[in-house]
Formats: C-alpha cells, sequence, structure tokens
C-alpha cells in the first residue's frame, strides 16, 4: 500500500518539480515478459522515482546495502520495493547475500514485475556512461540460465539525461532502447565469463544510445547548445501569456518559504552530495500535502470549510502554475 501511494504522489509531483519529462519508446516497452530494467545512475534515488512513475507495472530497484543497516530505514525501504545489493567491496560477510539478492529479483520477474538495476555500480553527477560492472550480466545469465530459467526475460537499456542535477526547473529525457534478448548473445553460455564480457559489450552500446554524452570542461553554451538539440524544440512548455506567467509568479512567490527550508533541510542533510535531488523531492513529497493539509484545516476551522478547501485546491495548483510558466 505504501509503494502505490507513494507512486501516486511523485504522479502527482513530477510535473511540478520537473519543467518537462520526454519519454522516449515507451510503446516499445515490453508488456507482459519479465525485465530486467539496466539503467544509467546520475541523479541517486531520483532515477528510479522517474523510471517508477513512468511504469504501469510494479516495479522493485536494487540498492545499496549499505542504507539498509538501520532496521528502521530498511523496514521503509522494503516498503517502496528496495532490494539490497552487496558489493564484494564491501566484505566477505555479504558475498551470500548476492544470491539472496539474485533470488528476490528472480521471484519478482516471475510474478510479472519490472526489476530495475544501476548498471554502473555507482551514481555520479555527470553527463556520461561510466564503465559497467558485471552484476547485471550475473544477473541475466541466472535469470536465463539457472534453476527455473525465464527464457522470455528481456534487458531493456534505459538512458536518463537531466539537464541539471540540483532541484527543480529541470528536463529529463528518459529514454527506452530495444530489448536485448537471450539469443543476443553469441558466445555460449558454457563460457562464463567471455558470455558476461559480450554480453556486458552490447549492454554498454545499448545504454550509450540512450543517453546524452558531454566531454568534460564543455563550455555552458556548448553545453545548452547540445541539451537543447538533445531534448529536441518540444521540451520547454510554451511561455503562455501575461496572465499565465503573471499567475506563475504569484505561485513561485507564495512558495518560496516552502521551497527554500526544504532546500537549505536537503542541502544540510546531503553536504552537496548526488542525494540532494533525491532528498529534497523526498521532503517536498511527504512534507508537502502533510503542510497543505495542516494549513487548510486551520483555515477551515477559523474562516469556515469552504475556505479551507478552497487553500487545499489552490496552493497546489498554483505551484504547478509556477512549475511551468515562468
Amino acid at each position: 500500500m505504501f509503494f502505490y501511494f507513494s507512486r501516486f504522489l511523485i504522479r502527482l509531483a513530477l510535473p511540478i518539480f520537473l519543467r518537462k519529462l520526454l519519454v522516449i519508446n515507451f510503446d516499445k516497452f515490453p508488456a507482459k515478459v519479465p525485465v530486467l530494467l539496466a539503467s544509467n545512475h546520475s541523479d541517486s534515488f531520483f532515477d528510479a522515482l522517474v523510471i517508477g512513475a513512468v511504469l504501469k507495472r510494479r516495479i522493485y530497484t536494487l540498492a545499496r546495502g549499505d542504507a539498509f543497516k538501520k532496521k528502521a530505514v530498511a523496514f521503509w525501504l522494503r516498503q517502496i520495493n528496495l532490494i539490497p545489493v552487496y558489493r564484494g567491496s564491501e566484505g566477505r560477510q555479504h558475498v551470500k547475500n548476492l544470491d539472496v539478492t539474485t533470488q528476490e529479483s528472480y521471484n519478482a520477474m516471475k510474478n510479472g514485475d519490472v526489476v530495475i538495476v544501476f548498471s554502473e555500480g555507482v551514481c555520479v553527477n555527470e553527463w556520461k556512461l561510466r564503465p559497467l560492472g558485471k552484476g547485471t550480466a550475473r544477473m541475466a545469465y541466472q535469470v536465463w540460465y539457472g534453476e527455473g530459467a525465464l527464457k522470455d526475460m528481456e534487458v531493456i537499456p534505459t538512458g536518463l539525461t537531466y539537464e541539471h542535477f540540483r532541484g527543480p526547473g529541470k528536463r529529463v529525457a528518459l529514454h527506452f532502447g530495444n530489448g536485448i534478448k537471450s539469443q543476443d548473445i553469441k558466445t555460449s553460455p558454457d563460457e562464463y565469463e567471455k558470455w558476461l564480457r559480450e554480453f556486458n559489450e552490447i549492454l554498454d552500446k545499448g545504454m550509450n544510445d540512450q543517453i546524452l554524452t558531454l566531454p568534460e570542461g564543455v563550455s555552458q553554451v556548448e553545453k545548452k547548445q547540445r541539451m537543447d538539440a538533445f531534448y529536441g524544440p518540444d521540451s520547454i512548455p510554451p511561455a503562455g501569456n501575461t496572465l499565465l506567467r503573471g499567475i506563475g509568479w504569484f505561485g513561485r512567490t507564495i512558495h518560496k518559504p516552502f521551497y527554500s527550508f526544504f532546500a537549505r533541510k536537503a542541502a544540510k542533510i546531503t553536504a552537496r552530495s548526488v542525494f540532494y535531488d533525491s532528498v529534497l523531492f523526498g521532503l517536498i513529497l511527504y512534507l508537502y500535502p502533510l503542510t497543505v493539509t495542516i494549513l487548510s484545516v486551520l483555515l477551515g476551522i477559523f474562516a469556515g470549510w469552504p475556505a479551507g478547501l478552497a487553500l487545499f485546491i489552490a496552493l497546489p495548483l498554483l505551484a504547478w502554475f509556477g512549475g511551468r510558466y515562468r
């Protein structure tokens, strides 16, 4: 229930938080077969939120095992269908957990759900694909050739490209590539290491085709030009007339205290790390509706319930106008 409630809130909040979300090739996404979705990882947990908001099927997301150290945190992470994955560098005591991760992922795909894996293994705020680890290849191998093999499973190369990595008002492109099937790997499964290498070569190309790659040291002017070309001419919402821009300005003005509070909290918690967007969006996602509800109830008590209801509806609408019409 908490997963579906969270996804409902995310779908409401993303059009306010983002300037534009472009989804490419979603019509080619497999409707029924088991899916292992292999994505790049440039904006921490926010990556999974964007993907999960778009997909119609239930999702499970592989997340860093060290995030599950505290039992209370682990409980809530499990409620939103996160599966811990441990790397060998985290200690030999976690090696046995790799099989548990694979089994949980297998069970999810067997039940018709989508499993999201961030194939780079680490998150870095940058516009390029980092070298892929072997985790995705090993999981695909196990699902295709292990006990109870799911031969029809497809690995979907996926790319997320952000206009920037700090705060709202950005364009985001989510590209889905053509599915990789078991027969696309020409190496015999008996040659395990060689099979893993070929899989990674195919996946690397498939993921690179879905993202915008920018060289280090690119100027701001060239960066903007490349991004405008990548996102396309329809990626910037119409400016609207004077009235709409005026409503947008008013919406941003009255929400500035809310946003400033959440932004300061997120900056303090994350210390300018790659988790800033995730924490900021999470704070807004759960605390903003609560704040609006409290204010509306207080207004309803003192000024009448019609006024409270009007405020409850008006504040989110003004937030949407503020994000769209600038």
